[in-house]
């Protein structure tokens, strides 16, 4: 990977190189596949842009697991579900870009800062397993680390780009985006990849595009590492699945990821398709596809898209067994001017194996593995039926087939049609089947945004019936229009979310969420 990080690079100056040598295409279209967060300056010209965003985020967590209780009994044990959580952090995010003379090739970079101000719980060391800033017992509260509850500092960005002759790309730091990589922006400050990007436009309508991504920076961490959301750690995420062993508990270093897309968008026609390929280094392949036709010249412009998959285990397979299909398709229309009505759905059939448990690796009577330092290498599901044990033959039967996600899980920020605010099928590391329908009312001068959605999930299998719902409410309202000038938006946002599983008393999991999220975000 490390190689082929370097060939991306000889690539993309090479080509670039070329590219100031020959006449600019007759077509004008271009699609940059890592779009620049801010505004490009003018030749010659520093521009800063940035934001300031304060985040108050509470988390209410009902739980009826063993271990699980509510009369706080000194001394008593507590299952970490039935903590709430609640966080106020607030960033700031300063974002420089100059253009060199040519207006081909520009620098950037982004510093950001967020300080919670809560005496020794700044310090991310104190949010590690078992320390003093997450260890309380109910009636307080747990920090919220999704947000996260300490300090952060970091150049989340520093890139080369280039972008002129239907050529663009990026060499750094970078907010790199593409469906199952993205900068998961939903918190107080994105993720980002260090890698090398490079797109051609060239053609007509369709645009092709490589990159290869070495080291990752998730939206609670102040570093880039070789670890993926799965195969670390992470502060506020769930990390390495439990039936996975890494020895030493420090999770698994990895070179990342190679990715390739097709894309073909024909706008006058309402067609746009791309088909993604990732070689997630040592753990999954995925291949995707997507697609999209909106009936323009029908009032109400409505649409009909469809996406899907396929992914296997790759390399080492340090996730273990990885087998997983998606088939999803969504339809959706303008009410009115206003109003859009959406709806979709994805499935993701179960798959099963038979097969002796490794030593010191045994199935429950809660239809859950239990690994004690030792390792089962399926990609298993969570809060549904994992295994049942024929105890006359001493064989197991083992549930898998779920959607393995290293750069989105635990986010809710992947591209399925049904994920929901606080939880999807790939969150869930679940197949089944899941629906969701959504209104969303934008007021003609855009200031006020509104949706609500619904969604359902059946993860039932062979083993247990298990079924989730979740709802939302999320409106936005911006306190003056954006015109010219530094100003980009000043707008108030609070979101709300409830959601309820069934079963979990024998398959663990929280029986009741609620969600409430309050923001006020400056933007320059």
């Amino acid at each position: 990977m490390i190689r082929s990080a370097g060939l991306v690079l000889a690539v993309f100056v090479a080509t670039a190189a070329v590219a100031a040598a020959q006449t600019p295409p007759e077509s004008d279209e271009e699609s940059s596949a890592q779009a620049t967060p801010t505004p490009l300056p003018s030749p010659n010209a520093v521009i800063v842009h940035g934001y300031v965003r304060s985040f108050y985020f509470a988390r209410q967590n009902a739980s009826n697991n063993p271990g699980a209780r509510f009369d706080y009994t000194p001394g008593a044990k507590y299952n970490s579900d039935a903590v709430n959580q609640a966080t106020w952090n607030t960033g700031v995010s300063l974002d420089a870009d100059y253009k060199f003379p040519g207006d081909q090739w520009n620098i950037g970079a982004t510093y950001f800062y967020a300080n919670p101000i809560d005496g020794p719980c700044v310090l991310a060391a104190n949010h590690a397993k078992g320390a003093v800033c997450v260890t309380q017992i109910p009636p307080n509260t747990n920090a919220d680390d999704t947000l996260p509850g300490f300090s952060l500092s970091t150049f989340d960005e520093a890139f080369l780009a280039y972008k002129a002759y239907g050529y663009s790309g990026a060499l750094g730091y970078q907010l790199f985006k593409s469906p199952w990589a993205n900068p998961s922006d939903s918190r107080l400050k994105p993720a980002a990849f260090a890698g090398g990007d490079l797109a051609y436009s060239g053609f007509s309508h369709w645009t092709f595009e490589a990159a290869d991504m070495l080291a990752f920076e998730n939206r609670t961490s102040s570093d880039f590492s070789r670890q993926t959301l799965l195969t670390s750690y992470p502060a506020g995420g769930r990390g390495l699945p439990d039936n996975i062993n890494a020895p030493g508990g420090h999770g698994i270093d990895t070179n990342g990821f190679a990715f390739a897309r097709a894309g073909y968008a024909n706008q006058p026609s309402g067609i746009s398709a791309d088909g993604y390929f990732y070689g997630i280094s040592d753990l999954v392949n995925i291949w995707w596809f997507d697609g999209k036709y909106t009936f323009k010249d029908l009032r109400w412009a409505p649409f009909v898209a469809l996406q899907g998959g396929f992914e296997n285990n790759s390399g080492v397979s340090y996730l273990g067994k990885i087998v997983s299909q998606d088939i999803g398709v969504q339809i959706g229309a303008d009410l009115t001017k206003n109003l859009r009505l959406t709806a979709g759905f994805d499935s993701i059939p179960w798959r099963s194996n038979t097969i002796f448990l490794p030593t010191n690796v045994t199935c429950g009577s809660n239809l859950q593995i239990s690994a004690k330092g030792a390792t089962l290498a399926y990609f298993l599901p969570m809060n549904a039926g994992q295994c049942f044990t024929n105890k006359a033959t001493g064989l197991t039967q083992i549930y898998y087939g779920g959607w393995a996600t290293p750069y989105t899980d635990s986010y809710s920020t992947d591209p399925l049609f049904t994920t929901s605010v606080t939880q999807g099928m790939a969150d869930r590391h679940a197949p089944g089947t899941s629906w969701k329908v959504g209104l969303t009312y934008t007021s003609g001068d855009k200031r006020f945004i509104f949706m609500a959605t619904d969604a359902w999930y059946d993860y039932g299998n062979a083993l247990a019936p298990q079924s989730t719902n979740i709802w939302t409410l999320d409106g936005r309202y911006y306190l003056s229009r954006v015109g010219q000038g530094r100003y980009r938006g000043f707008f108030l946002r609070y979101r709300y979310a409830q959601r309820t599983q069934s079963n979990t008393q024998l398959l663990g999991g929280s029986p009741l969420f609620k969600y409430n999220r309050a923001q006020i975000e400056y933007d320059f």
